[in-house]
């Protein structure tokens, strides 16, 4: 058997595409003139920045939003703290929980002018422990 021959039916399946390649058009691309591709990409250009100035416009807002949310959630601990100190006048060990609560207050180190999350975090996590001395009161 000769494996270089090709069968009947591969010789006839070459020789259609052959002219079927010959009978296709032939592709042609518009080449656009230099400056029109410019004013297209320039146009994208500035939908997308006009786009992304909008989103972090929108950004803005929400962290502005969030961050006045989170402030009244502070207070309202700082607000819970204060009258559970102040209504509970009678309870046996109360000035040594009031010291207590007095000496981590007193110990809170932030920088407010700098602005960081971890003073945040610091103001949240005092008021939490203060809050629970505060319920033994």
């Amino acid at each position: 058997m000769n494996t270089d021959s090709l069968s009947e039916s591969e010789t006839s399946a070459a020789a259609s595409s052959k002219s079927d390649d010959a009978t296709k058009p032939a592709r042609r691309t518009q080449k656009k003139p230099s400056g029109e591709r410019k004013n297209r990409r320039q146009l994208r250009e500035a939908e997308v920045e006009a786009q992304l100035v909008t989103e972090l416009n929108r950004l803005r807002a929400t962290v502005r939003h969030i961050g006045a949310r989170y402030i009244d959630l502070l207070e309202s601990k700082i607000v819970q703290v204060r009258e559970a100190v102040v209504s509970n006048r009678d309870s046996s060990g109360r000035l040594e929980r009031l010291n207590l609560m007095l000496r981590s207050l007193e110990g809170l180190r932030v920088k407010p002018d700098k602005g960081r999350r971890k003073d945040l975090k610091r103001i949240d996590e005092l008021l939490s422990e203060m809050n629970q001395i505060a319920l033994k009161l």
